[in-house]
C-alpha cells in the first residue's frame, strides 16, 4: 500500500516534528526541555520550512513553557 502525502511528510519531520497543514512548514520541538524555571519548564521550538533546495531551513526559534502550551491547547475548542 502506497504511504500518503500527509504520512511522508509527517515522516519527514520526524517524531519531535509537529507538521503544518496547509504549508511547508513545521514545528520542531526538542528531545529534551531547557530545565524548569520561575515561569515554569521552558521548551525550544523552532519554527521551520524548506529552502529552495528543498533543505530544511529555520525561520525562527520560540521559548516557551510546557504549561502554556498545555493550557491553551486545552482550551482550543473542536468544531
Amino acid at each position: 500500500m502506497p504511504i500518503k502525502a500527509y504520512q511522508r511528510w509527517k515522516n519527514f519531520v520526524g517524531k519531535y516534528g509537529v507538521p503544518c497543514m496547509i504549508s511547508n512548514r513545521w514545528l520542531s520541538f526538542p528531545e529534551e526541555s531547557a530545565g524548569h524555571f520561575q515561569a515554569g519548564e521552558f521548551i525550544r521550538i523552532d519554527v521551520m520550512t524548506l529552502d529552495s533546495n528543498e533543505k530544511p531551513r529555520r525561520l525562527c526559534e520560540l521559548v516557551v513553557t510546557r504549561e502554556d502550551l498545555v493550557r491553551v491547547i486545552n482550551m482550543v475548542k473542536e468544531k
